[in-house]
């Protein structure tokens, strides 16, 4: 079976700027505000831009959709990768690579609840629906969350509304979203989002290649209610479920593939915000299940895992000091294929990971002068493995800035970070094949040590905005898979057996010039940068998602009854594991691989187009169509190779592209 042909179906199936001390709006004027600053007055033009240039970046989702969309439909995720401190990803990479990490040394929640699986299948939509969301938070470091790399956090839009309802709603090609706000009292409000794909209906024959057939959809459901329950109290609950399901059958070679994984996550929030105190409580539940039945030639088997987390957490703060505590369980089982031959049954002796983790995090900043602050953290920790091994942790942060204002502002970051959650698998294209395992007998609990220089500059009155920060890590007890697929499916494999010690190193340099105001609004970074892995023999190899050189130009043009938008994004290619030679043995053909990731792909380019035209715009009610081009030049980017082998007996090893070289997308919105 040619793997081209199953990823071609596949696819046809789907910190910048710190600023000045924080002053209160005054006066506001045409299209700038005046701000004052003790007693200096500034004029400083509206901020446009989605994009809030902080230490930590906040996107305001409102503004996504003037951003390119695929098929009709934004995706928060899609929007973090054109940042210059997340590698580009390809249309089979669902991860999010913050400066080097991998995809699981990351955070990505919801509120501070942990999602496992963040992505539909190939990354091309997130279980994110934008409609539900008001913000979405991004930092390079997430050392006090229990991360090496950095976090997204996406928070729902609490807001209460003026009318009694209200409403947020669009079709695409491949799927219908929606977010329904209800007041439900004078201090309350819930909100309902769903989204479905409808892939199977209208694209069933297309997704059929002579005797093959692949079928996919998926849907999510979010549920949110807020309550201002006093003057300074407010109580907020949260819901998320989202489901995916994947079938291939191939007649010719007798193969059944059927996938199927959901997520689901639940939190109650409870915040109390006094003259100089904020107090918040939360308790959490996450989960993500996955179950895998594959059958071939009359014989399969099915291997299920998932990985479960229950969690309370506390936030305190007052006046110059911050005060987190978390404590949670984990609850982790291991793929552990039953391998199944006409009455005969194995299965593999894989058992399921519990393990205890608490963590302690007090932060102090203070502006020492008016030039100088230093902000210190230290976050203590305690991990008790499934094997009931107690592990303590310390990890130290610091950041010390000066302030020159008009000429910008200089930070120096260092710190180090522990986390005790494995993330491994044999790709990161969205399918249940990634998994999570539990530090303990499989490997000691991962450790980083990092550092940046960072310099933020605002001028033309903000309207602009330039940064360049210099970054440093080195990471420790790092664990690669160096399994197949196949291997999931052999009784007797066992987990330990195929993974591999390594640690490594990450560095490079971030540059983004922004302009934050006016009609035309957008940025153009780039990344010059390493990520590189060293394994117990001392060999050293770049990271499957390396690319040592990008670049990202992002604009956007607003009118009255229109606006546009595009990206364009040019890369080095990511690495791959080349063959040097082949040769046959008992007619079965074997292939000598070279260095480990010694060959990489073409430079990837892609420009993707977006237009939106208003029939009508108004606070009480704006609709409109929606026009987009994925990969507008119809470049044939290099995603992976494969051997082909030809009806002539002859074979090679070739380059995969997708046969769809240009997607455009039409969609319809309205809001009310």
């Amino acid at each position: 079976m040619k793997s081209g042909r199953l990823y071609s179906l596949i696819f046809r199936s789907a910190l910048l700027i710190l600023g000045v001390i924080p002053g209160r709006i005054s006066a506001q004027t045409d299209s700038s505000l005046v701000r004052t600053i003790d007693s200096t007055v500034v004029a400083a033009h509206r901020r446009t831009s989605p994009l809030s240039a902080r230490a930590e970046t906040r996107v305001d989702m409102k503004g996504l959709g003037k951003l390119p969309t695929i098929l009709g439909a934004a995706d928060p995720l899609r929007f973090i990768r054109l940042l210059p401190s997340v590698q580009t990803g390809s249309e089979i990479d669902a991860g999010i690579h913050i400066q080097g990490c991998d995809h699981g040394h990351n955070l990505i929640s919801i509120d501070g609840t942990p999602v496992y699986g963040s992505s539909h299948l190939l990354g091309i939509f997130s279980v994110f629906n934008p409609a539900h969301f008001g913000i979405m938070n991004y930092a390079t470091t997430a050392s006090s969350r229990g991360r090496l790399g950095g976090y997204v956090d996406m928070v729902p839009d609490r807001s209460i509304p003026d009318r009694s309802i209200s409403g947020d709603f669009s079709l695409g090609l491949v799927a219908a979203q929606g977010n329904l706000k209800l007041r439900t009292g004078e201090n309350s409000a819930l909100s309902i989002s769903a989204r479905k794909s409808f892939l199977n209906q209208l694209y069933k024959s297309y997704l059929m290649v002579e005797e093959d057939t692949f079928l996919y959809g998926f849907g999510d459901v979010d549920l949110g209610w807020a309550w201002q329950a006093t003057e300074k109290d407010r109580i907020y609950a949260d819901v998320f479920y989202s489901t995916d399901a994947a079938e291939y059958a191939s007649l010719e070679n007798n193969l059944g593939v059927h996938l199927g994984w959901s997520n689901a996550a639940a939190a109650l929030h409870w915040q109390h915000r006094g003259s100089d105190i904020l107090l918040k409580q939360s308790i959490f539940a996450s989960g993500y299940n996955a179950r895998a039945d594959i059958s071939y030639n009359f014989e399969g088997g099915f291997i299920p895992y998932h990985t479960r987390n229950t969690g309370y957490k506390a936030l305190m703060q007052w006046r110059d000091f911050d005060f987190v505590a978390n404590l949670c369980y984990y609850d982790v089982l291991i793929p552990s294929p039953v391998h199944q031959s006409g009455s005969m049954t194995s299965a593999t002796s894989e058992e399921a990971q519990q393990a205890m983790e608490g963590r302690i995090s007090t932060a102090w900043s203070k502006y020492l002068t008016l030039n100088w602050k230093v902000k210190a953290e230290l976050t203590g920790g305690w991990y008790l493995s499934p094997e009931k091994q107690s592990f303590w942790q310390l990890d130290p942060q610091v950041a010390i800035s000066y302030n020159m204002f008009r000429s910008g502002l200089v930070e120096l970051r260092a710190g180090s970070a522990t986390q005790n959650i494995f993330l491994t698998g044999v790709s990161s294209m969205g399918f249940p094949i990634e998994f999570n395992f539990l530090a303990g007998k499989y490997g000691a609990p991962q450790r980083s040590l990092w550092a940046s220089l960072a310099y933020n500059l605002d001028f033309r009155q903000e309207a602009w905005a330039f940064s360049a920060e210099l970054y440093w890590r080195r990471l420790y007890n790092q664990m690669e898979y160096t399994g197949t697929l196949l291997d999931y499916l052999r009784a007797d494999s066992s987990l330990a057996g195929m993974l591999t010690g390594a640690d490594g190193w990450n560095y490079g340099i971030n540059l983004i010039l922004h302009k934050q105001a006016g009609k035309l609004t957008g940025w153009l970074s780039t990344s010059l940068g390493r990520s590189l892995r060293r394994g117990e023999d001392g060999s050293i190899w770049p990271s499957n998602f390396e690319r040592p050189f990008e670049m990202n130009a992002v604009a956007t043009w607003t009118e009255r009854k229109w606006d546009a938008g595009g990206t364009f994004t040019v890369a080095s290619g990511t690495p791959f594991t080349a063959p040097e030679s082949f040769y046959l043995l008992d007619s079965k053909l074997i292939c000598v691989y070279g260095p480990r990731n010694g060959k990489r792909l073409a430079p990837y380019i892609r420009l993707d187009l977006n237009f939106n035209w208003y029939f009508r715009k108004d606070k009480d009610f704006t609709h409109g169509i929606n026009f987009s081009i994925y990969n507008a030049l119809a470049n044939d980017n290099e995603l992976s190779y494969y051997f082909d082998y030809r009806e002539d007996g002859s074979f090679a090893y070739v380059p995969f592209c997708f046969s769809l070289k240009l997607m455009p997308g039409i969609g319809w919105f309205c809001k009310f």
